[in-house]
């Protein structure tokens, strides 16, 4: 081998292993900077501090990790974020200000505080610190630094300072200063308190003890200054004491000190006392006035007429002259040491312990009774009694009071004999009694009096009755014969006026000459009101107090007379609100008595002195308005009318907006007397209302054939079930695309005459006329009999819908109780079957409704809210009753595919019964574009022409049978 090949070999294989050694050299530090970076990790995740690293933005590159970094950030977004930009952490804005500085002149930083607060309200304080990196050729990088959590610390100085401030407002509020003597050096320190307690602004801050006891008066230095001797010594467990020191206008105050020893050497010699002043000079000062006082009653008590006793567990300790007479004792020392109870007669024993155990229990008092007493010569009397009781000295102390009365009770007695006598008579009457002198001035009068009036019988007396009686009205006569039952008008002390019925003879002296008169009275309001009421009902609207039929009828007939002979016109105004009933059923019938006084109220203001506004019943006002010019006034003012009642009427918090239709017939063209004018009148509101109300018509001649045919359609409606003239219709209920699961039942009218009449043109007749129960109940039974015929053809699963009416809901038990028995009848299951309620039979009597429907749910029977959205209710019920589906209204149809507002609508409807769990469906579907957005809206179910119109039962069975057959999925239109 040639020497440089060899050479060549040997040279690679030196470099081989120096790179060998090189690689796993470089290896080892890997792995050691690795550990040394996981030990780092460790202790930081370990330790109360966290660290953190930014770029030159001050942006967030790196933060450690750590329970109290968890805690302060939880799971906010922290990397590429300043501290102060990170969510929910604030920073004072001085401190950001004055940190934003240093930032910018690059220098380090120290303790600046950030602050967090978490979800549970909780406040987290953490405080960094940092220093800029730089690079070798002295690039600026960022910051580094470290964060620690001061939380419990700043919490523990908030609660010290807290504490601090309680104790200075407890020491303020107490009236207390706080007070420390430092015994070896003799220095007394006192708070700003006890010095202003004296006058002065502040205390000094060390002073000695010797300056105390010089201050105080010298009556109280020795006892002072020996209790703080025995105090010091350990002969006393607390130093208490009060003195008096000087203020600073030279007057002496009452001071009292308390406190103890509070540390001591290892011989037990006092090195400290601490304690606290309080101002007592109001107690001092009341004490030394109490003294006087009680020196001043007890003056006043040896000279009181009535006897006075004092005693203490039932023995007598004091007793005043006038007692020691009561009782025949010779002194009041005689009485003193007597047990109480020996003083009383054994009959009255039992009350006395009865009174003396309530005084003795607590204190309290005891006002005036009789009671027997023996005196200490053996004699009885009766006296009156009566006592308190109180603390002193930490025990219970009676004081009591007897006055004689043994001659008073005598005399009162007999008195009250004679009195109860005669009030016995004067309450049986149910009267007052009153005596006149000749001048008809009160010289008596009954305690009854009092209650009628309201005067205390002392301000009646030597007055007359015309004083209590309205101006103007006539007085009794002056003559000497008796007069009864004079009904006449009084003023009670009140202001307030009543009726009162008198009676009464004259008083004759000896001579036959008048002295005054005696008799009776009594209130006779109520009766004087009852008649009243009776007369105001007889001719008044009960709810608005407006004129009713009869007091409408008799003022026409004056107004018409009038007119006739003043060859002048007048007019007749039949006013029908337009949404009445729809209040009535959502809001209920105290909501609509509330609107109909609105609407009386609103329609007077409309009104002459001569014109007058009658409520005929319902929501039905009638206005005779006089002094007509021409129809075109009539026009105006009933312009003028729907305008106001145009306006929204606040009842009970709702805004309603209800409107009316007005119909008007004029004197003398539309009727000579006042019935034809009503009538007529009646028929022209009839025509505003057909043409969609909200507006005013005239009558004319051809609008009484119009009420006549509706009159005879109504008749013919009665007797279309009789004649089985009512047939069913069934409208294909569609799933997805074309899967039909079920029909809605619908009724119609097969005329003789006019030909397949639509519902709209027969129910609201029926519902006004009141046949829209039986209709109800013939649709039901007709339905779920067609029904079973089906399923027993055809068994599957399509259901049945039938439409509910308010009288039918409202028959509760007895409607629950006739579906029951159809589905029996027709072996059908309560799944088959489907209630179709409106927002607005709902609402008629909600409680009552949702009870009826959870029985009926019971069946197995299913809901559906039909024309949902156009209600006038609180969507509440949703939630109380067991709804299984909302129907959408036809009318947030028509535009969906092109109106935003409409898919808006429907798409909160779809997503508020998709939270609640119950199913949505829709109907009027008339396009292929309304389907597509109603099934994009999350619609379920839907109907209409753009699938099937309402077939008859022949035409629905083949549509089944195709189902059955698989042809079930059928292309709309088809």
């Amino acid at each position: 081998m040639p020497d440089w090949l060899l050479l060549a070999a040997i040279s690679g294989g030196v470099v081989y292993l120096l790179m060998h050694r090189a690689l796993r050299r470089a290896s080892r530090q890997l792995t050691e900077l690795a550990a040394s970076e996981g030990r780092f990790r460790d202790l930081t995740e370990l330790s109360a501090d966290w660290f953190w690293e930014t770029d030159a933005e001050h942006r967030i590159t790196w933060i450690s990790a750590g329970g109290s970094v968890a805690t302060l950030f939880g799971n906010l977004p922290t990397f590429g974020k300043r501290f102060w930009e990170i969510p929910r952490v604030e920073v004072e804005p001085r401190a950001l200000e004055a940190h934003l500085e240093r930032l910018g002149e690059q220098l380090p930083f120290f303790d600046l505080e950030i602050q967090r607060t978490d979800e549970r309200g909780a406040r987290l304080i953490h405080i960094i610190s940092g220093q800029s990196r730089v690079t070798p050729r002295g690039e600026f990088l960022g910051y580094r630094g470290v964060g620690r959590d001061v939380t419990e610390q700043r919490r523990a100085e908030r609660a010290v300072f807290e504490a601090k401030e309680r104790v200075e407002l407890a020491l303020d509020g107490g009236n207390l200063a706080e007070w420390h003597f430092d015994v070896k050096n003799d220095e007394f320190y006192a708070g700003d308190g006890w010095v202003r307690f004296l006058g002065h602004g502040r205390s000094p801050a060390v002073g000695k003890g010797a300056m105390l006891y010089d201050m105080m008066h010298p009556e109280d230095r020795e006892r002072s200054r020996g209790s703080m001797v025995r105090a010091l010594k350990g002969e006393l467990q607390e130093y208490v004491d009060e003195f008096r020191v000087p203020t600073r206008a030279g007057d002496w105050k009452w001071l009292q000190a308390r406190g103890r020893v509070v540390e001591r050497d290892a011989e037990g010699r006092a090195l400290r006392v601490s304690g606290t002043i309080a101002d007592i000079d109001s107690r001092k000062r009341a004490e030394t006035a109490l003294q006087e006082a009680e020196a001043r009653y007890r003056s006043l008590v040896d000279l009181a007429p009535n006897g006075v006793l004092v005693h203490s567990a039932g023995v007598i300790e004091y007793a005043n002259p006038a007692a020691a007479r009561l009782l025949k004792a010779e002194s009041p020392a005689q009485l003193i040491g007597m047990q109480l109870e020996a003083l009383f007669s054994p009959v009255d024993l039992p009350r006395v312990r009865e009174r003396q155990s309530v005084l003795l229990a607590a204190p309290a008092a005891v006002g005036f009774e009789e009671r027997r007493m023996r005196c200490l010569d053996g004699t009885e009397l009766i006296v009156e009694g009566a006592a308190v009781s109180f603390l002193e000295r930490g025990r219970i102390v009676v004081q009591g009071v007897l006055r004689d009365v043994t001659v008073e009770r005598q005399a009162r007695q007999a008195l009250a004999e004679r009195e109860q006598r005669f009030r016995d008579v004067v309450h049986a009457s149910g009267e007052y009694v009153w005596e006149t002198d000749a001048q008809w001035r009160y010289t008596y009068l009954s305690e009854r009096v009092e209650a009628v009036l309201g005067y205390a019988r002392n301000e009646l007396l030597g007055r007359a009755p015309h004083e209590f009686m309205p101006l103007g009205e006539a007085h009794f006569p002056d003559t000497k014969t008796p007069f009864r039952d004079v009904v006449r008008r009084s003023i009670t002390k009140s202001g307030g006026v009543i009726w009162q019925s008198v009676s009464g003879v004259p008083r004759l002296d000896a001579a036959g000459a008048l002295i005054g008169y005696r008799g009776t009275a009594a209130d006779v309001t109520a009766r004087k009101q009852a008649e009243a009421r009776i007369e105001y009902l007889a001719t008044r609207d009960a709810l608005t107090g407006l004129p009713n039929r009869a007091l409408l009828t008799d003022r026409a007939g004056q107004a018409i007379l009038t007119a006739a002979r003043s060859r002048a016109q007048l007019a007749v105004l039949c006013v029908d609100l337009d949404r009445f009933k729809l209040v009535n059923d959502s809001l209920g019938h105290q909501a609509g008595d509330a609107l109909l006084r609105a609407v009386a109220d609103r329609l007077q203001n409309t009104l002459g002195r001569e014109d007058t506004l009658a409520r005929l019943g319902g929501d039905d006002f009638v206005l005779l308005w006089n002094g007509l010019k021409s129809a075109e006034d009539a026009a105006v003012l009933a312009q003028r009318i729907l305008s106001i009642l145009a306006r929204p009427f606040t009842v009970e918090g709702n805004a309603l907006n209800v409107g009316a239709s007005i119909g008007i017939s004029i004197y003398p063209n539309d009727g000579r007397d006042f019935p034809e004018l009503l009538k007529n009148a009646d028929a022209a509101l009839y025509d505003a209302k057909e043409n969609g109300g909200g507006t005013w018509r005239l009558f004319a001649p051809a609008l009484n054939a119009r009420a006549g045919e509706r009159l005879r359609i109504e008749n013919e409606l009665r007797g279309a079930l009789a004649r089985s003239e009512l047939v069913l219709h069934w409208h294909p209920v569609v799933r997805g695309r074309g899967q039909v699961v079920g029909a809605e039942a619908l009724v119609r009218w097969n005329h003789s005459g006019r030909g397949l009449m639509m519902p709209e043109e027969f129910v609201p007749l029926a519902e006004e006329c009141g046949l829209i129960r039986a209709i109800g109940e013939w649709t039901l039974e007709r339905a779920l009999s067609q029904a079973g015929a089906w399923h027993r053809k055809m068994p599957g699963r399509a259901w049945f819908a039938v439409n509910v009416s308010a009288p039918e809901l409202a028959q509760g038990d007895a409607y629950v109780e006739r579906i029951e028995a159809c589905l029996r009848a027709n072996s059908l299951e309560g799944s088959c079957l489907e209630l179709e309620v409106t927002e607005r039979v709902l609402m008629s009597s909600l409680a009552e409704n949702v009870e009826t429907l959870r029985r009926i749910g019971a069946l197995g029977v299913r809901f559906a809210i039909d024309d949902f959205g156009t209600g006038y209710s609180s969507l509440a019920y949703l939630r109380r009753l067991p709804i299984h589906k909302l129907k959408i209204d036809r009318s947030f149809l028509r535009a969906i595919d092109s109106h935003a507002a409409d898919e808006a609508i429907v798409r909160a409807i779809a997503a508020m019964a998709g939270t609640l769990g119950i199913a949505v469906a829709a109907e009027g579907v008339e396009s292929e574009a309304q389907l597509k957005r109603l099934l994009a809206l999350g619609c379920e179910e839907w109907q209409g022409h753009y699938f099937s119109a309402p077939l008859d039962a022949s035409a629905f069975e083949a549509l089944l049978l195709d189902a059955a057959a698989g042809a079930a999925r059928i292309a709309p239109g088809g």
